[in-house]
């Protein structure tokens, strides 16, 4: 791959990372269900259904992307949100909410791992996996700006209505699989082109279990990170319902879910610095971080509470890149997305657990 290709390659990733999470009937997911007259106790019902077919397909859309490739992996995320999309804007009722929330989980299934595994072993075929670094913290800031732009626009998702808010998450959807359409596959996958498809996922399964059964290290390393993120997204969640309840205008409240969302790019910015400390030191120092912000929603003051959730963005975001930097060192290139999958299957078991309780909880 010459380093213009390269470059092309990395740029799609990123444009796709871009156009992923600027849908405003993402990010305004919770507050458009509520709108639209929903309890907060059918909201952690959804999550919890989101978390659900996401454990049941988790690890085997990282068997798919390691044995079919990243990159058809990534269209079939696309799909999926296209399907989420066409399902919550066209067909009401609380039933089709939960098979849109699906869909969406299979979006997220199938995008998880195959981008940073693409990522990943595209920058190791070239011998610059030193710049992975980079690569992540900029995805990861990408992520929070846009998401952040479009959750500071979620009084537009409201004021359009869920049908058109979700009209424009069907249009970026299609522009996401023109874009991935031009990545190219990695060398890990196309060399096996020649081998049984069988063979080929029996050889991914058992290499990944026998990794993990030999490495107590990745499992506690997976789990410390799912932790700290499911603390950060609960909080987020719940907040968008739970600060129009302090008193504050509607205008102000898509200002003070974007400041939090800075704090995920405080994260990444320090996750560069961060390196010298050990996962273990900063998997304490970034949970307590993480259980103070989640202290502060109970006060009930609407600043305090946005501090809160830009302190459990940065703690979660600056874990979260330096355990993916750590995973894919580890990881063998041949089970890289099925491996990284686990951690998003750890995060979902976790999630399943804390959902009800959490949407119990936020409700008092």
């Amino acid at each position: 791959m010459t380093a213009d290709k390269l470059k092309d390659q990395l740029r799609r990733l990123y444009l796709s990372n871009v156009i992923s999470n600027i849908s405003i009937a993402g990010a305004a997911w919770v507050l458009l269900l509520v709108n639209d007259g929903y309890s907060l106790i059918q909201v952690g019902l959804a999550e919890t259904v989101f978390h659900i077919v996401s454990l049941a397909f988790e690890i085997p859309s990282g068997v798919f992307a390691d044995t079919l490739g990243r990159k058809k992996s990534l269209i079939l995320s696309s799909v999926s949100a296209l399907m989420s999309a066409i399902i919550r804007g066209f067909f009401p009722g609380f039933a089709f909410v939960l098979i849109s929330i699906a869909f969406s989980a299979l979006s997220y299934n199938f995008a998880s791992g195959s981008d940073s595994a693409l990522a990943y072993d595209t920058l190791l075929e070239e011998k610059c996996e030193d710049e992975y670094d980079k690569y992540i913290s900029n995805q990861t800031i990408i992520y929070r700006i846009c998401n952040g732009i479009a959750t500071l626009a979620a009084g537009i998702a409201v004021m359009i209505g869920t049908r058109n808010a979700h009209i424009i998450s069907i249009g970026l959807a299609l522009i996401n699989i023109t874009v991935l359409s031009g990545l190219k596959e990695n060398l890990v996958i196309t060399r096996k082109k020649d081998v049984s498809l069988a063979k080929r996922f029996a050889d991914t399964y058992k290499g990944a279990w026998h990794f993990l059964k030999g490495n107590t290290k990745v499992a506690g390393l997976i789990f410390r990170n799912a932790l700290v993120g499911a603390v950060d997204i609960l909080l987020l969640f719940f907040l968008q319902a739970k600060l129009p309840m302090t008193g504050i205008p509607n205008w102000l409240l898509g200002p003070l879910l974007f400041i939090m969302s800075l704090g995920g790019i405080a994260g990444a910015k320090l996750s560069r610095k961060a390196g010298r400390y050990s996962l273990r030191k900063l998997f304490a120092i970034c949970l307590t971080i993480a259980l103070a912000g989640l202290v502060t929603e109970f006060t009930g003051v609407w600043y305090l509470m946005t501090v809160g959730g830009f302190l459990t963005s940065l703690a979660d975001d600056l874990l979260q890149i330096r355990s993916d930097i750590a995973l894919n060192a580890m990881v063998p290139a041949e089970q890289r997305a099925t491996l990284i999958s686990v951690n998003s299957f750890c995060f979902s078991v976790i999630m399943i657990v804390l959902s009800p309780l959490a949407g119990w909880v936020f409700s008092l």
